[in-house]
């Protein structure tokens, strides 16, 4: 399908030099390989983010103390480099 896109200068000679070194003819391929990879990670992201719902309140008081104690302590022996 055909349909019309405006990009900004830096980024339309970034897809046409991408273009050329594939040595494709037209942006068509590249677009729909970003777009492709950019709805397979925001699908990724929202499964991610459902996960992280169901899961809420899944830890008892216990557990948060014993992993927030843990979280205490290493950042207290955290080294930090020297420059």
């Amino acid at each position: 399908m055909r349909t019309t896109v405006e990009l900004s200068e830096p980024v339309y000679r970034r897809l046409k030099s991408e273009a050329v070194e594939r040595g494709i003819r037209g942006f068509s391929p590249i677009v729909e390989e970003a777009l492709t990879e950019h709805f397979q990670s925001d699908t990724q992201r929202h499964r991610l983010i459902d996960a992280i719902t169901a899961a809420e309140g899944a830890w008892q008081g216990m557990d948060v103390e014993r992993w927030e104690r843990e979280r205490k302590e290493a950042w207290a022996t955290w080294r930090v480099p020297q420059s």
